[in-house]
């Protein structure tokens, strides 16, 4: 890197005038490697960073601020006497400097290379354009060995040919703070360069404010990466009591990333807020890395992330370890969308449990599926506005996989829908006593979307206060928990008659024609449903499907059913035994 010389109150050209000492204005200086002879250096760089062999003191006699050398932390000076002035560079080691740029312990100044030319003058490190995180490290690791401090980036734009990173000491009991702090997420850039992996880096248990800064990445590049060195005294953790506000992480926008905006492993008791990341192939994954330690309790409050490109996650919470799990942490007000196939809005997954994440104020649009629970329990989502991919039907809106229990979907403000879909599907084997829920939802099917759900094998799928409009059907309405509503459900009279099970327990149909009643979907062990069939214009006989799974069987009371008299009522009840799989016909009443 290079380092910062002139501009201080020391650095002034004097001259014997009538036996006096004076200031020789308009000196032109000179450098060089020895007192006497040596190499001159001619690779110096002015305060608007042209490059210069020399140094012209001002009309005071005063030397401006100035680049030396790569690596280079003192010279001789040659202003054409009898002897030549040895000067340091007032931003090479510990110590603060003179005036101008000179830092004190609490405060670092770096300045981009298109930063203005007086911004520059006063900077404690100045960036030429290429390889800038040389400069940016140089204070970070400064500020790291001095018990911490301030970083302070200038407006402009930073290249990054190597990530930066932001390091505490191992140990959790010792205090290393680091503010890294750009002057806004438009205003100052971190552009990571082709094939790093990422812009940023957070290890050893470092206590980081980051803010007002952008990021831009590409390829496999990830904007913010943290992890865990697992020293012994770290906790296992990366970053702990963070902060992470007006973030802005940018991707080339063409479906060509495929990295994520923050990759976050073993984060720990952390506050992001105003985060906003576009054009990328994934937004923020966070995930375990140590069986001992369960990483999480953090805080995300008004965060936006866009997707651009194919199977993508917006949000992801997962578990490496089978035992250090992810947990307790709260996303508000946080949005997605997504232009591409295959995205998932919110992932919780992983080896081991993604427990007691809360989501409030969601809005998801143009996912194919909103919310993907793959492991974890006691996660709440109360949800805004939601719309899986727009045109393309049997997506699923919230899923439960079978490991996952007691996961809660409270409320959902509108979930649209113009193409069919499927709002739940639960395959909860794991623990069945502590169900799933799906609650307070309202839909609105358009057109001919049909919106249908699927409980877990046992049937304890928790479904109640959902609602509905629109010219679709929409056969999730009205369920109240485990136990099917109680008014007369009419069916649609066709050559085979069509029956959804989780909608009620009485079904009603006129029949217009001889029919056959086909296997009821959705059934739940023990159920018990009345078919109340009604005969229209003569008399019509209504026929069972059996033989297959999921369909009818009679027993030896009841073997067969008749023709229903024009304009009659007939009454069927049956009992379904999800051992058998079948709908056992246990009762037949006629005439009415």
């Amino acid at each position: 890197m290079r380092y910062l010389f002139g501009a201080t109150l020391a650095d002034y050209v004097v001259q014997p005038d009538d036996g006096l000492w004076g200031v020789a204005p308009g000196a032109v200086i000179t450098f060089w490697s020895d007192a006497d002879g040596g190499s001159q250096y001619t690779d110096l760089l002015d305060a608007s960073s042209t490059p210069v062999t020399s140094i012209t003191a001002d009309d005071t006699g005063f030397i401006p601020s100035f680049s030396g050398p790569d690596s280079v932390t003192g010279m001789w000076a040659d202003a054409g006497g009898t002897s030549r002035a040895w000067m340091a560079a007032r931003n090479a080691g510990t110590g603060g400097g003179g005036g101008g740029g000179g830092y004190t312990s609490v405060q670092r100044v770096v300045a981009s290379a298109t930063a203005p030319a007086d911004v520059r003058a006063a900077a404690t490190y100045v960036c030429d354009g290429i390889a800038d995180q040389e400069e940016i490290q140089a204070a970070l690791n400064d500020a790291r060995d001095n018990g911490g401090g301030e970083i302070l980036l200038t407006v402009g734009d930073y290249n990054l040919t190597a990530p930066l990173s932001i390091e505490g000491t191992d140990d959790v009991d010792v205090e290393i703070g680091i503010i890294l702090r750009g002057q806004g997420a438009r205003a100052t850039m971190l552009y990571a360069g082709a094939g790093i992996t990422s812009a940023v880096n957070l290890t050893k248990v470092v206590r980081v404010y980051l803010s007002d800064l952008g990021i831009t990445v590409s390829g496999a590049t990830h904007g913010i990466t943290s992890a865990t060195t697992n020293g012994a005294s770290s906790g296992h953790r990366s970053f702990w009591n963070s902060t992470f506000k007006n973030i802005q992480v940018n991707g080339p926008w063409d479906g060509s990333h495929t990295g994520w905006a923050l990759h976050l492993g073993s984060p720990f008791r952390s506050v992001f807020e105003n985060v906003e990341i576009g054009g990328v192939g994934n937004g923020v994954r966070m995930y375990s890395e140590n069986e001992a330690f369960n990483p999480g309790d953090l805080t995300f409050e008004r965060c936006f992330v866009e997707l651009v490109g194919n199977n993508g996650v917006a949000y992801k919470v997962d578990s490496t370890t089978a035992n250090g799990n992810m947990n307790q942490i709260e996303f508000e007000m946080c949005e997605a969308i997504a232009d591409g196939t295959g995205c998932t809005g919110i992932e919780l997954s992983g080896v081991g449990p993604v427990n007691y994440t809360h989501w409030r104020g969601i809005n998801l649009e143009q996912f194919d599926k909103l919310i993907d629970v793959q492991r974890g329990n006691g996660n709440t989502f109360r949800l805004n506005y939601v719309q899986l991919r727009a045109g393309v039907a049997g997506l699923t809106a919230f899923n439960f996989a079978a490991p996952v229990y007691n996961n809660a979907v409270l409320s959902c403000g509108l979930f649209y829908a113009d193409a069919s879909a499927v709002l739940y599907a639960d395959g909860n084997t794991a623990l069945p006593s502590q169900p799933n829920r799906v609650e307070n939802v309202r839909i609105y099917a358009d057109g001919a979307a049909a919106i249908t759900g699927t409980a877990n094998p046992s049937g304890t799928t928790i479904r109640r206060g959902i609602v509905g409009s629109g010219t679709g059907t929409i056969s999730v309405l009205h369920t109240p928990g485990i136990t099917a509503p109680s008014q007369v459900i009419t069916l649609t009279d066709a050559a085979t008659i069509a029956t959804d099970a989780s909608r009620g327990s009485h079904f009603k149909v006129t029949l217009t024609a001889n029919r056959t009643l086909g296997v009821p979907t959705n059934p739940v062990d023990g159920q018990r449903v009345v078919w109340e069939v009604v005969a229209s214009g003569g008399a019509r006989t209504l026929s069972l499907t059996t033989g297959v799974a999921g369909g009818f069987a009679f027993g030896t009371d009841i073997t067969a059913l008749s023709a229903t008299t024009s304009g009659a009522t007939d009454y069927i009840g049956a009992i379904y035994s999800a051992t058998a799989q079948r709908w056992r016909v246990v009762a037949y009443a006629k005439g009415y």
